[in-house]
Formats: C-alpha cells, sequence, structure tokens
C-alpha cells in the first residue's frame, strides 16, 4: 500500500483549517450581531435602567459561549453521521443549549425585546448537523419568523419615539443569522465531500494498479512458464535419443527463464519508479522529520528530469545527511544549466573528512564511501559525474546529467531497479 503524498497530507491539514476558519468566521458574524443589541440597549431612550445593560452583555457572552460549544460539537457529529456511525449529543452539544437558553433570556429582557430571543433560537436551529434537504427548509422557516418579529416589533418603535430606520442595521445582520450561518456549514460540508471524494478517488486508482499489475505478471509468468514446461518436456522425452537436442532445450529453457526474470524485474521498476518532484519532497520532509532546517530549490522545467536516475541519487544524499550529517540544516536543489540538469545536496556537516580546517572555507575533496561509489557507477552509465567536497563549514555532493542521456543499464543489460541504498 502506498503512503500518503505530502501533497495529499497537506490536503487533509487544510481541511481541517478550513473547518476552522468557517468556525471561526460564523463567531465573527455572531460577535458583531451582540455588538448590535449591546448598542442598542445603551442608546435606546426607552432602556434607560442602568440594569439593563449589564444584562445584555452577560447574554451576549452567554451566546457566544454557546456559538463556541455547538461549533465544537457540530463537526464530530457530521464527521460520524458521514461515516454512518451513531452520535448522540455530547456534554458539549447540551451546554451549549442550555447557554443558548440563557443568552436568549438575558438578551430578552436586557434589551426589552423578542427579536433578540428570536435570533439566538435561529441560531441554534441553523447550526445543527441537518441533512441537506431539512436544513434549508429550517433554515427559510427560522428566517421567515424572525423577519416576522421584527416587523411587528418594529410597529411599536414609534410609540416609544424611536425612528424607525434606527433598527435598520441591527434588523439585517440578524435576519441573516440563519442564512449565514447554514451556508457557512455547507460550505465546509462541501469540502468536506471533496476530500472524501479525492481520497475514494485515490484509493480506486490504487485498486487499478494493482490489478493492472496483476493481469501483466499473470500474462508475463503464465506464457514463460507455459514455454519452459514445454521446452522440459521435449528435453525429456530426447535425452535418451538425442542428448545433444536435450541440451538445446535445456538451454532454451534456460533462456526463458533468464527472459521471465528479466520481463519480472522491469515491470516491477516500472511500478515501483516515483515521480522527481514527490522524491524531492519526500527527502525534504524526511529531513524536517529528522530536524534539520531544509531549503529546497527547484527551477522552472525541471518536472521533466529523468526520476529513473536522480531519484536513487535524491534518496541515496539524504541517506547520507542522515547517517554523517553533523549539523541541523541542509539545503536541496534541482536546477536545468543548458543541456545539463544540476542536484545539489548541501549540509552544514563540517566534520566531514578531508584536510580543511572547519570554518577556513577551503574546498577540499572527500574520500569516498560506498553510497557515492554507488551514485558515479550509476550516473557514468548515463553520462553524468558526481562531486562531493567539503569546504568546511559545509558539505556538498553535486551531480550532473546530460539532458539527454542514456538509460540506466544494470548488469544483466536489463533497467536498474531504483531501490538500492548504500
Amino acid at each position: 500500500m502506498s503512503t500518503p503524498r505530502i501533497g495529499e497530507i497537506a490536503l487533509a491539514r487544510g481541511v481541517t483549517a478550513t473547518w476552522w476558519y468557517t468556525a471561526v468566521g460564523v463567531l465573527v458574524f455572531v460577535g458583531f450581531t451582540i455588538s448590535f443589541w449591546v448598542l442598542w440597549t445603551w442608546a435606546a431612550p426607552n432602556l434607560d435602567a442602568t440594569w439593563r445593560l449589564p444584562v445584555t452583555v452577560a447574554g451576549g457572552l452567554a451566546w457566544l459561549a454557546s456559538a463556541m460549544l455547538l461549533l465544537l460539537d457540530y463537526r464530530p457529529s457530521v464527521l460520524a453521521v458521514r461515516d454512518g456511525e451513531a452520535h448522540r449529543p455530547s456534554s458539549l452539544h447540551l451546554l451549549g443549549l442550555g447557554l443558548a437558553a440563557v443568552s436568549a433570556a438575558l438578551l430578552g429582557v436586557g434589551a426589552a425585546s423578542f427579536v433578540a430571543v428570536a435570533a439566538v433560537i435561529a441560531f441554534v436551529l441553523s447550526v445543527r448537523p441537518w441533512t441537506p434537504g431539512v436544513r434549508w427548509r429550517v433554515v427559510v422557516g427560522a428566517t421567515i419568523a424572525v423577519a416576522l418579529v421584527i416587523f411587528f416589533e418594529a410597529r411599536t418603535f414609534g410609540e416609544q419615539g424611536i425612528p424607525g430606520n434606527a433598527f435598520a442595521a441591527p434588523g439585517l445582520f440578524i435576519l441573516m443569522t440563519p442564512s449565514m450561518t447554514a451556508f457557512s456549514l455547507w460550505w465546509w460540508e462541501i469540502v468536506l465531500e471533496l476530500d472524501r471524494a479525492r481520497a475514494a478517488e485515490s484509493q480506486l486508482a490504487a485498486t487499478r494498479e494493482r490489478l493492472r499489475l496483476a493481469n501483466d505478471v499473470h500474462d508475463l509468468q503464465g506464457h514463460h512458464l507455459q514455454v519452459i514446461a514445454l521446452q522440459l518436456e521435449l528435453a525429456e522425452r530426447l535425452i535418451a535419443k538425442d542428448p545433444a537436442a536435450a541440451a538445446e532445450q535445456i538451454r532454451a529453457a534456460q533462456g526463458a527463464v533468464n527472459e521471465a526474470r528479466a520481463g519480472t524485474r522491469a515491470l516491477a521498476t516500472s511500478f515501483r519508479g516515483v515521480p522527481l518532484p514527490d522524491e524531492l519532497e519526500n527527502a525534504a520532509d524526511l529531513l524536517r522529520a529528522a530536524g534539520h532546517d531544509v531549503r529546497m530549490h527547484v527551477g522552472a522545467g525541471t518536472a521533466s528530469a529523468p526520476a529513473d536516475v536522480l531519484g536513487p541519487i535524491v534518496r541515496e544524499s539524504v541517506t547520507n545527511v542522515l547517517k554523517h550529517g553533523d549539523g541541523n540544516r541542509a539545503r536541496i536543489e534541482l536546477t536545468r544549466d543548458g543541456d545539463v540538469w544540476v542536484y545539489r545536496m548541501v549540509n552544514d556537516a563540517a566534520g566531514h573528512g578531508g584536510s580543511a580546517a572547519a570554518g577556513d572555507g577551503v574546498r577540499t575533496d572527500v574520500a569516498w564511501g560506498s553510497g557515492l561509489t554507488g551514485m558515479g557507477e550509476r550516473l557514468e552509465a548515463s553520462g553524468g559525474d558526481v562531486e562531493a567536497w567539503n569546504d568546511g563549514t559545509s558539505f556538498t555532493v553535486q551531480v550532473r546529467l546530460p539532458v539527454g542521456h542514456a538509460p540506466v543499464v544494470g548488469t544483466s543489460g536489463l533497467p536498474a531497479t531504483t531501490g538500492e541504498q548504500a
């Protein structure tokens, strides 16, 4: 089973981040609505009692706390429903409902308004994890109910000496509370579904690859095994009458075995190959996981760089840093210099060998171990070369490979596998 790519991990983190952006956006909208109620209580001429403002503020804080608790319970409840699991109301949800009831009572008394009570109730209904069809019916119904309450309450403003347009901005925010809350949560659920669809697509692609591999192995091995069986059966019949002909059939069977082995190795290589951008991302992620501060520079047009040659080089250079690196910083570079691909791995391993004193900045070639030797042999077959040096402050491995390189060939004349390590 393939491990998740760095891009997929980042996407999963992005879905989580989208949820928090959504939740914070809902809380900010609720906070603006609460601020309107506080200002209304402070400025309305009929609300001159000194106790009303603190009660309204307390009701607003209770509404904000209720919104936080209901949102914290909303996400796991949606995930449970999408996974087909039962999600009973949690303590967060029950506490949020209790705080919502307290906030509705305090705002209603402090602001002397039924609209405040209706606004809190509409918010609680819109933050429930309804099914898609039910959600919008509830939201539309709650919005209409709030609009009716605003309409009937606004008719009393004239009797209280309040201008009719004074409640326009608060009324608009209150009226938008159910729809804005539901729309924000619905949008997050769309992002969640897109992420699930991407995961399902990845699993389907992996399944198709396995089926293709199984079919290819069946066709390859089935053909060769049948040929080998016939040749050995023929050799068995000829061994008494014509030993030379029998020996020829045995040699032909050996050739079929070699062809089957070569085909299997080539097939495994084709499935094991990883795109070079993924190799570079994996290398950077591995070094960061080991505690290195990694800087990576990938030049334009390097997506077409040969992964069959440079992929093992990238892995080998990362292994060298992890095994022998003394510092905490590394730099990975891949660029194109004319007709040459240039890959460079630099880490601050001052004690990597050579005669240069640490920090004198003099470039000194280093003794090659098995890893660098393997790089050189692989690159030599493709017309490339590898250099390694220590300048006293950093250790550098540089690889140069012609753009039109020859295919990498193993000792048996087959494409070399990409899993070798020093």
